[in-house]
């Protein structure tokens, strides 16, 4: 009995000594709510619609052990501001309440998931049907090959 109270004294005599710092939650308002959409594209240079679609997409939602993981949606838009404006991470972490780190990981998921996403969006031209193509433009043309 007395080693648990002596304990105890101990455990409350660090903690004076050395507080712990109370966990912030911060509040992360939804930009796509609170914003017009012309401010919207001006600061993301998406509209809303695109946004959401891109955030379904790209389901960049992560497993974390903590219990207050970064939103999708707010991960997109961080990684879209950082994208269209090119500033410092410290200036998308505060503009969204989030850290520089958070930032960093958002962006590089981010573009690592519309990376996969590449080939749905952006075609190639197969270059021996443009070769053709031209040639038989410049024949119509020149009347040659």
């Amino acid at each position: 009995m007395a080693d648990i109270e002596r304990r105890l004294r101990r455990a409350r005599y660090i903690n004076e000594l050395f507080p712990m710092d109370r966990r912030v939650f911060r509040d992360r308002t939804n930009p796509l709510e609170t914003l017009s959409p012309m401010e919207i594209r001006e600061r993301y240079r998406f509209f809303p619609e695109t946004i959401l679609f891109l955030v379904n997409m790209l389901n960049l939602e992560r497993a974390t052990e903590r219990s207050c993981p970064l939103p999708p949606l707010i991960s997109t838009l961080a990684a879209l501001h950082f994208l269209a404006t090119g500033t410092h991470h410290i200036v998308t972490a505060g503009l969204h309440g989030i850290s520089r780190s958070s930032v960093s990981r958002a962006v590089k998921q981010f573009t690592d998931s519309v990376c996969l996403h590449l080939n749905d969006f952006v075609f190639f031209p197969n270059i021996e049907n443009v070769q053709r193509t031209v040639q038989k433009q410049f024949y119509n043309i020149a009347g040659a090959y």
